[in-house]
């Protein structure tokens, strides 16, 4: 770099003066950053958006368009304790009467009680060769598991190092459907088939040296056969493998024998308008989210802060400047608008449904309401007891799904699919955007980096700009100096004359 003269021969300040220059000169990277700082605060404002209304989409729209939302049932027993149940929408309503003649019972075996340390502990931990068996020339003996009366067996190596603790856990890790433990208390093997019903029995086979001293003394190596439950449904005698038995869109949990319980079904109203309810409840929430970032205030003469304006306020104050013009970087988003207004066409006057045949048409027929023009189309429950102003109404919605809620599924179904599908295909992936969002992510991404290298290229011309300015006033000083030189000879040639 050539050397810089600052001032020396003109008196000037230079520094300064190209310091005022250089900040004209960056006035136009400033303009650039602020123009890149709202696209990212805006990237991450829809991202977040974004991810309510994917939210949204997949557990609200999802449960509005599924009929099994809105058509729960409730199933009471006579008995809990002796027989539990649960009904899906395909349980038949009415009364049944359940008696349980026999549980469904798996295959038990327990050992022989082993024989114990000279401390009259059992032996649990240490090696099976050491305290218990005789494994003579061989360091391993097998063992082998069959769960079903001999047809498959399972082998499993023991080795003379193992301990008790170690062939169970060998066990359980090779017999995928046995229970095994060792109990200290009896100081007994016990082991139990994890399925129920008939064909399942527990036969151990292998060295009767090793099983002898595992407790499993020959005439003790096969479980109890396992059994079908039977019970009687009205008047229908079944069997079933497992004391869980699904009948008739019931799933019953029999859990005594020799008892009668009578089963009720009926319509679960309240949970279908718990579930209608929590649908609005969400919609209103984002439908007031979206409302507030499309009519957003105006932000005008506010921009992002260089680095100097932050050092002049207060953290707090920064904060409040900043969320000024966040808040309104979404305002009058055409994305928003449309995807809005599509939503309340859909829910408010069931645009783009056929609705012909339906005994409900829209939602206000179910006595679900907009309410003032200023709430921009928040939807009401008449008769809902949380909306005060609303709870004095009838409630039609209830009074509907308690006089058919088959009727009242079928629109709500109709609206959810149609929410669903409308959703589904803003979400695509185009050339600007990613699938499954709803806001072009791509392009905003690209206008992004296009500004990164913007601003590159002008920090670059900058540098360039900065040493010409340099190099100009060095040249100029070059020059003064020069005169100065030629003025202080001149006058003493002269002086030197008289």
């Amino acid at each position: 770099m050539a050397i810089q003269f600052s001032g020396l021969a003109s008196g000037l300040d230079t520094d300064a003066i190209i310091k005022d220059l250089m900040n004209a000169e960056r006035m136009k990277v400033e303009k650039i950053q602020k123009q890149k700082t709202k696209l990212e605060w805006k990237k991450d404002i829809w991202q977040d958006m974004n991810s309510k209304l994917y939210s949204f989409f997949t557990k609200h729209v999802y449960a509005l368009k599924s009929s099994g939302t809105y058509m729960k049932k409730n199933a009471y027993s006579s008995n809990e304790v002796a027989i539990s149940a649960k009904a899906t929408i395909k349980a038949t309503n009415g009364n049944h009467t359940i008696t349980v003649n026999r549980l469904a019972k798996g295959s038990f075996l327990t050992g022989n009680k082993i024989e114990l340390d000279k401390n009259g502990a059992a032996i649990t931990s240490t090696s099976l060769a050491e305290e218990l068996i005789d494994f003579g020339g061989v360091t391993k003996k097998t063992i082998s598991i069959s769960l079903d009366n001999g047809t498959t067996y399972t082998d499993i190596e023991i080795e003379k190092t193992d301990s008790i603790a170690s062939v169970v856990k060998k066990i359980k890790e090779n017999v995928e459907g046995v229970n095994v433990s060792f109990d200290d208390n009896f100081n007994r093997l016990m082991m139990s088939t994890k399925k129920q019903g008939d064909g399942n029995q527990i036969v151990v086979a292998g060295d009767d040296t090793l099983l002898t001293g595992l407790g499993l003394l020959a005439g003790n190596r096969t479980g109890t056969i396992g059994e079908d439950a039977e019970f009687v449904y009205n008047t229908t005698t079944l069997t079933s493998s497992s004391n869980e038995v699904t009948i008739d869109g019931l799933t019953l949990t029999l859990k005594a024998e020799g008892v009668t319980a009578n089963i009720s079904v009926n319509q679960d109203s309240e949970a279908i308008y718990d579930n209608v309810k929590e649908f609005v409840t969400e919609y209103n929430k984002l439908l007031t989210e979206i409302n507030e970032k499309i009519y957003a205030d105006k932000a005008t003469g506010y921009e992002p802060l260089t680095q100097e304006e932050k050092k002049a306020m207060s953290e707090d104050e920064v904060k409040l400047y900043e969320e000024k013009i966040k808040k309104s970087l979404l305002r009058r988003d055409s994305i928003l608008f449309r995807l809005r207004d599509s939503m309340r066409n859909i829910l408010t006057n069931s645009s783009g449904i056929d609705t012909t045949g339906f005994t409900y048409s829209h939602l206000l027929d179910l006595g679900i309401v907009t309410g003032d023009y200023k709430e921009k189309g928040i939807l009401h429950i008449n008769g809902d007891e949380d909306d005060a102003l609303y709870a004095p109404k009838k409630n039609a919605l209830k009074e509907a799904i308690e006089n058919d809620p088959e009727k009242v599924s079928e629109l709500l179904n109709a609206l959810g699919d149609k929410l669903y599908s409308t959703m589904q295909e803003k979400m695509k992936s185009t050339k600007v955007s990613s699938a499954l969002t709803f806001f072009s992510d791509k392009l905003m991404t690209e206008d992004i980096d296009d500004y990164k290298d913007k601003i590159s290229e002008l920090e670059e011309r900058l540098i360039q700009v900065e040493q010409r300015y340099y190099r100009q006033f060095t040249a100029m000083e070059q020059a003064i100096q020069a005169m100065n030189n030629q003025s202080a000879s001149l006058a003493s040639m002269l002086g030197g004359g008289a």
